[in-house]
């Protein structure tokens, strides 16, 4: 058999029904953090670009835009909503081989389940099937070890989630899986150097190609049928291998989505637990800027690496690429006690203060928190006193891995302070009942999304 017919033969062998309890909760909290991510994001640049474009397109008003009273079709909601969740840089995230912003599928998923009319257990079965296809990869490949942006794994979740609300017939979605992966592999140069708008559009672009090839998969287009093993097929040439079994095998109860992590802070991945360290640093001890000599920001060896690799991002001139700079993240969080939206302003990109610390910051690989990665994307930092003392913070598992996750409650806090700007709190509290509640939501069109004046 084809692989691709038994990925989506796997893809169809997952049930609501067999999903464990604490499986469906955390579909719901992380349905809740990527909803807050893209309310937060409802007044940014890209927003505003990518529903100008839907605006002139036109279609179907078929599927909500998240923040706002407009509807548009099923692919360019794809497109819009995607981009909100993904502008701030505060969601989800996973590392293996290949890593991952796998909360991405719920753009997908909310607009092909309000075209589908499905219902809320529908959304969370089509949530862990994302997740699980797409982790998988990012597990046994390494695209983004050849110039591929690992965003790319995302034509695979999202044309599976898709080609499952939209059909119950499996050739429908080995036909998705093989149109979607046969035009949306993406390259990396998108978060190289000064970083670009778009990057917040990446997974949100790629999803929309899914859906697409979902659609044309359902209305009967076929797709190659040795897409993975064929001579110039995926395996060969995007992945450079794949362990088939692995891919296709049952979950025999590990879930992959209750592997993400979650961020409290609007930043890249791997910085969280630095961020964290110089917040904790800064909070418990009173120390000028003016007299630190040195900033030691510690990270497992690959991270080190990738981090220190990149001089553009030692001088950031845009959020793109701050929320991308150890350096600059670590700063930023010492001076402010902070790392939100207001700390990547065009003012503090631009305080001779923030570049002076920066210019005092180094990053060096640590050998314990090497031997955690990929589990867990740990950190410290330590910072050197012109006095000659020395203070330091650590921390293994960063905050919001599973191994250190946050609380429901601090969900629901970064829900309320990323969408104030855009809902009531009433409305931002209907849209946290709502979400604890999605399974039992029988129509996800009356799903609350909608913005409602401050």
């Amino acid at each position: 058999m084809f692989l691709r017919n038994r990925l989506a033969g796997m893809v169809h062998g997952m049930r609501y029904a067999d999903l464990p309890p604490e499986v469906i909760h955390q579909v719901k909290r992380v349905t809740l953090d990527t909803l807050a991510c893209a309310y937060g994001a409802t007044h940014s640049e890209p927003a505003r670009i990518v529903r100008e474009m839907a605006r002139e397109l036109g279609g179907v008003p078929e599927c909500t835009l998240i923040g706002s009273a407009e509807k548009t079709s099923c692919t360019l909601a794809t497109l819009v909503n995607g981009t909100l969740m993904r502008y701030l840089d505060g969601n989800d995230y996973y590392f293996g081989r290949d890593s991952a912003h796998p909360s991405g599928n719920l753009a997908p998923a909310l607009a092909v389940a309000q075209r589908a009319g499905r219902n809320g257990r529908d959304l969370i079965t089509a949530m862990v099937i994302a997740y699980e296809v797409q982790l998988r990869l990012c597990d046994l490949t390494g695209v983004s070890e050849r110039g591929w942006h690992p965003g790319t794994h995302t034509q695979f979740s999202s044309a599976a989630l898709a080609a499952r609300l939209l059909s119950d017939d499996v050739a429908v979605t080995a036909n998705a899986i093989a149109i979607a992966a046969s035009h949306n592999n993406t390259l990396a140069q998108s978060q190289r150097g000064h970083i670009p708008m778009m990057k917040a559009t990446a997974e949100a672009m790629i999803s929309k190609g899914g859906v697409e090839a979902a659609l044309l998969a359902a209305n009967g287009l076929t797709g190659p049928e040795e897409i993975f093993e064929g001579a110039a097929g995926w395996s060969k040439i995007v992945a450079d291998g794949l362990d088939a079994d692995a891919l296709t095998a049952s979950c025999n109860g590990r879930y992959r989505i209750m592997h993400a992590c979650f961020k409290p802070y609007a930043a890249v991945a791997g910085a969280m637990a630095p961020i964290q360290a110089a917040i904790d640093l800064a909070t418990q001890h009173v120390i000028d800027a003016g007299a630190i000599e040195q900033i030691i920001i510690k990270l497992p060896a690959n991270a080190a690496k990738k981090a220190s690799g990149d001089p553009k991002k030692l001088v950031p001139r845009d959020k793109e690429t701050a929320d991308h700079s150890f350096h600059y993240c670590v700063a930023v969080a010492l001076l402010d006690k902070a790392c939100g939206e207001a700390q990547f302003s065009e003012a503090r990109l631009n305080s001779p203060q923030m570049r002076e610390l920066i210019a005092r910051t180094r990053i060096e690989s640590d050998d314990a928190l090497t031997a955690l990665y990929p589990g867990s994307s740990g950190g410290g930092v330590t910072l050197k006193l012109r006095s000659g003392e020395s203070v330091e913070k650590s921390y293994p598992y960063p905050p919001g891995h599973p191994r250190n996750p946050g609380s429901d409650a601090d969900i629901e806090r970064k829900f309320f302070e990323l969408s104030g700007d855009v809902l009531t709190r009433s409305a931002a509290q209907a849209v946290i009942d709502a979400t604890w509640r999605l399974e039992a939501c029988e129509n996800l069109k009356l799903f609350p999304s909608r913005s409602s004046p401050p």
